[in-house]
């Protein structure tokens, strides 16, 4: 009797192991947004279906707003990382890939897309592979791209941005880590800053900046409407998210393993896609119902300016970034 107590007791110590150790590789996915935006909520739908395709084998732990690594540091763990069960995965903004692959930059071409539609039609077709190919000298193996939408600018003053270069004269501007959108905003007349987006709001409200450019989601789910007077709806280039792995956790799983993998990331990124296109329309609108930030459309006048005083970019990135992948670009696009 004691003997079959005490196994009784051992049953649930035993089941509760086996569920500690019932998967087999864990993919730690790294982002710096909140998880109520497109990019968040694609990565918890990503964790689930990856958790019901594999029947546990692969467990996705989600890290949301910079809780495990920066978009900047993320990429060196995890070309630094060498467990063959642990990886790493992130969705770092295109704009973070400069220092490892110049054919991604044009993505921060500004006006190279005039909507969400020419994005997709450029990330969904062959010429990818080519914009993406130098990632795998660097170690990392890109698997999708994931939208947030088209950027705006906001401003904090006593006029919205609307004339170039007047409107941004004498004013600082927060951007990522892209030598193109820096261009861009001394083409506009102003000065760029390139500050980590955990520290967007605070500079904006302490003054460190005066503006920053955006999609709408990131603009209403960090709060950023709260410190800025106006938004600018000047829809001049695109911020997405490459979702990336390194090479070596990548190939180290087994087919089976990534086949799962790759066809949950093909579903939540359709998701993302919607996700994306619902923030746009609700969260521009929560902030116009708001009291803080005014929202400004631009006229076709405007933001034709605004396409003739960034051209100049072009120009100066073209080698850098290939031109006649541009060419390639342009033609897939119908220019």
């Amino acid at each position: 009797m004691k003997l079959l107590l005490g196994t009784l007791f051992l049953l649930p110590l035993a089941f509760g192991s086996m569920q500690a150790i019932a998967s087999d590789y864990t993919i730690k996915f790294s982002h710096v947004v909140a998880s109520n935006t497109p990019k968040g909520k694609a990565a918890e739908l990503f964790a689930r279906l990856v958790d019901e395709r594999t029947k546990g084998r692969v467990k996705i732990e989600v890290f949301p707003n910079s809780q495990l690594y920066n978009d900047n540091k993320v990429l060196e763990a995890m070309r630094l990382s060498s467990s063959k069960t642990t990886g790493i995965m992130a969705a770092p903004s295109l704009s973070k890939f400069v220092k490892f692959s110049n054919t991604l930059q044009a993505f921060d071409l500004p006006y190279l897309f005039n909507d969400i539609s020419d994005v997709h039609k450029l990330v969904d077709s062959s010429l990818m592979p080519r914009l993406t190919s130098g990632l795998n000298k660097k170690g990392l193996h890109a698997l999708t791209v994931w939208d947030n939408g088209m950027k705006v600018f906001s401003i904090k003053g006593e006029k919205p941005l609307k004339n170039t270069p007047a409107d941004f004269n004498g004013m600082k501007f927060r951007i990522q880590s892209s030598n193109i959108a820096a261009s861009m905003i001394e083409k506009l007349g102003g000065t760029p800053q390139k500050l980590p987006f955990k520290e967007v709001y605070t500079a904006l409200g302490q003054g460190v900046v005066d503006g920053q450019e955006n999609a709408w989601s990131n603009v209403y789910t960090k709060k950023f409407y709260e410190v800025q007077d106006y938004i600018s709806v000047s829809n001049h280039s695109y911020l997405g998210y490459l979702v990336v792995v390194s090479n070596e956790f990548w190939n180290n799983l087994p087919a089976d393993i990534r086949d799962a993998v790759s066809i949950s990331l093909k579903e939540a990124t359709k998701a993302n896609r919607e996700y994306a296109a619902q923030a746009d329309t609700d969260d521009r609108k929560k902030i116009e119902n708001g009291k803080y930030a005014k929202v400004v459309d631009m006229s076709t006048a405007e933001r034709a300016a605004w396409r003739k005083a960034t051209a100049p970019v072009w120009a100066e990135f073209r080698d850098e970034i290939g031109g006649e992948l541009i060419d390639d670009v342009n033609k897939l696009l119908g220019r």
